[in-house]
């Protein structure tokens, strides 16, 4: 199920994350108690919100998660403020100076790079090479057949919702140094990572990652020759064009599954 409430998600944990370096000092601390707080805020946000929602009526679900971006992002709001925050960097986020000059690129776009690369090939393997991946694609792609299997969907659902929150808890701490924190900082990546995810394939892992690096590159053209409030309207009619071209998007995979 696609999920508008994701950055919601990952803006309130990378807040808790903030507030934690702020009291310890300690980036890395910071860093797991987001992961921690993203796994609970991804169960809480399914068990009360979620799995009611959905047994009512499926698209309502997609809606629902709207509501929960807009209530996450006002409890932002009251716990912390509207005025943005900075988040400072682990390591210096200033372009590499070698053989004489400045590159445009930073320590900390490496370790962001480093970072991401791990989460995809990890969770690649655990999706394609684990009884656990399996059972988990198995109850999203058709869980009345992954019940007579044996495999037990709740359980299944709520792993799958607390993951998704780590994950993007682990963006949320990411992201936040590159610009500052505020509870609407992250609603263009909304559009962004939706755009990029569609173009990949809503159900591939590789092709999401892959074109939200193409994605980036093409936004990071467009502000750099125009004006940078060009970005979202360019994002949004590469969804338009995909969507009429290629709707299942270009690493989607067949229908078909053998487990």
């Amino acid at each position: 199920m696609v999920n508008f409430a994701q950055v919601g998600q990952a803006m309130f944990t990378t807040f808790i994350s903030l507030w934690i370096y702020e009291s310890s000092g300690s980036w890395l601390l910071a860093l797991f108690v987001a992961i921690f707080a993203g796994a609970i805020l991804g169960l809480v946000v399914h068990l009360l919100v979620m799995k009611p929602v959905h047994r009512a009526d499926a698209s309502g679900a997609i809606i629902a998660t709207f509501g929960v971006l807009i209530a996450l992002q006002a409890a932002a709001g009251m716990i912390w403020g509207g005025d943005p925050k900075a988040f400072v960097p682990p390591v210096a986020n200033s372009g590499l100076e070698f053989a004489g000059r400045i590159w445009p690129v930073s320590w900390y776009d490496l370790l962001i790079f480093a970072v991401t690369s791990f989460l995809v090939v990890v969770l690649s393997y655990v999706f394609t090479r684990t009884s656990f991946g399996l059972a988990m694609r198995a109850s999203a792609l058709n869980p009345e057949v992954a019940r007579l299997c044996g495999v037990r969907v709740s359980r299944m659902l709520i792993l799958g919702w607390a993951l998704a929150g780590s994950v993007g808890a682990i963006a949320g701490v990411l992201i936040a140094p590159s610009a500052t924190l505020s509870p609407n900082s992250f609603d263009l990546l909304l559009v962004f990572a939706f755009t990029a995810a569609v173009i990949g394939g809503l159900d591939s892992l590789v092709g999401a990652v892959a074109f939200g690096v193409g994605t980036g590159l093409t936004l990071s053209l467009v502000t750099g020759y125009s004006d940078a409030s060009n970005a979202p309207i360019v994002s949004l009619a590469l969804l338009v064009v995909i969507l009429l071209m290629k709707p299942d998007g270009f690493f989607s995979q067949s229908k078909s599954r053998v487990v």
